[in-house]
């Protein structure tokens, strides 16, 4: 259940400061920063650029966009956080998009992170830049885990996950759920692992 109870320590969105730009193993430069409403029809475009098959692993269903007052959701610091990436070259271009948003638990603060990484932008590490900045700003900031539900055959969010510590079931079913803890953030940081 989501919860409207603001984060700890979470600046307002159009007040944090943009990341440094992360490389990629294409050797590409990509600013990873927290979303902004302005940033809507660009993730709209990215949606429309993605095969079915990258919207089912992120979405695990059929649907092809996303509505407003659903981006404004994501994007609303009381519930969790939102970054997009957007390439050096094209800084009006989003092509890919990383989301926690928070669940409560009982006295526990936990999330839930799912990710939308272009098709032609996958197999580049830019995936696994999005899961290390959404870890290392989510379990440092007062959630005590984050979850990643995702198909069984979704075979790289699963290599990433492994690789970046977290908890993976042995036995896949068609839906897997895989736990990072507070306590795997430096591995999270310094782990290389082969990405979205």
């Amino acid at each position: 259940m989501l919860t409207r109870a603001p984060f700890r320590e979470t600046p307002a969105p159009g007040r944090q400061p943009s990341l440094r730009p992360v490389g990629t193993s294409a050797r590409k430069r990509v600013v990873i920063r927290l979303a902004e409403e302005t940033d809507y029809p660009r993730v709209g475009a990215l949606h429309s650029r993605c095969s079915p098959e990258s919207l089912h692993s992120r979405y695990l269903s059929g649907r092809r966009d996303i509505r407003l007052p659903e981006w404004r959701h994501l994007i609303d610091p009381a519930v969790g956080w939102t970054w997009v990436a957007l390439p050096e070259e094209e800084p009006g271009r989003v092509v890919a998009v990383c989301h926690v948003l928070r669940t409560d638990t009982g006295d526990r603060a936990d999330g839930e992170l799912a990710i939308l990484v272009e098709d032609a932008w996958q197999g580049q590490r830019l995936g696994s830049q999005l899961v290390r900045t959404a870890l290392s700003r989510s379990l440092t900031h007062g959630l005590k885990s984050v979850v990643v539900v995702t198909s069984g055959t979704n075979t790289r969010m699963v290599r990433i996950s492994k690789a970046l510590g977290a908890a993976v079931p042995r036995v896949f079913s068609p839906l897997i759920e895989m736990t990072f803890t507070s306590s795997q953030v430096p591995t999270a940081q310094k782990q290389p692992v082969e990405d979205l």
